[in-house]
């Protein structure tokens, strides 16, 4: 495993504690060529969690993917892991439950003003996000995600360079 290692890898178990009665290895297991936070887990039982809070997007490292490599049958393969969670083996369990935040830029704040003439849900949602800014400076992946869906398919009903259809390129280059 290569880069960063943020996250959690076996769960605290050795190797010996995968191996079956006759010391062989079990088959599957994780091959990640690069691991830059989340958390992993492989074996019987495995456990892994990640959980937190993230503000803005993962920083992206520019160097290349590691090359995947094949796991053994039953395993996972992953070039490259920002985040999240993956487990491997009998039982194992892998859960994710950070959440993410993005910052108040003068292009979101422009993109909800721009938002307040449109009708219904869109203009609804558009204000919760203002709101959510103005109580933390912030707001959550999720309701931009909504947003964006929103104001795109406001965009596409109407066509052209709407304020909708601007709000809406605004937003999803945030969440690119």
């Amino acid at each position: 495993m290569s880069g960063h290692t943020d996250g959690v890898a076996g769960a605290g178990r050795g190797v010996e504690a995968d191996e079956g009665p006759s010391g062989a290895q079990p088959p599957g297991g994780l091959v990640i060529g690069e691991l830059n936070g989340g958390a992993v887990a492989a074996g019987p039982r495995a456990e892994a969690e990640v959980s937190g809070r993230q503000i803005g997007r993962p920083a992206d490292t520019g160097a290349p993917s590691a090359p995947v490599v094949a796991p053994l049958p039953g395993g996972i393969s992953i070039g490259r892991m920002t985040g999240g969670a993956a487990a491997s083996g009998p039982d194992a369990r892998a859960t994710h439950r950070s959440e993410q935040f993005f910052e108040a830029t003068p292009e979101l704040m422009q993109a909800l003003l721009l938002l307040r003439g449109e009708p219904g849900e869109l203009r609804t949602e558009a204000a919760l996000a203002e709101e959510e800014i103005q109580a933390t400076s912030r707001v959550e992946q999720g309701r931009l995600r909504r947003l964006a869906t929103l104001a795109a398919q406001a965009a596409g009903s109407v066509g052209g360079q709407t304020a909708a259809g601007v709000a809406a390129q605004t937003i999803t280059g945030m969440l690119a």
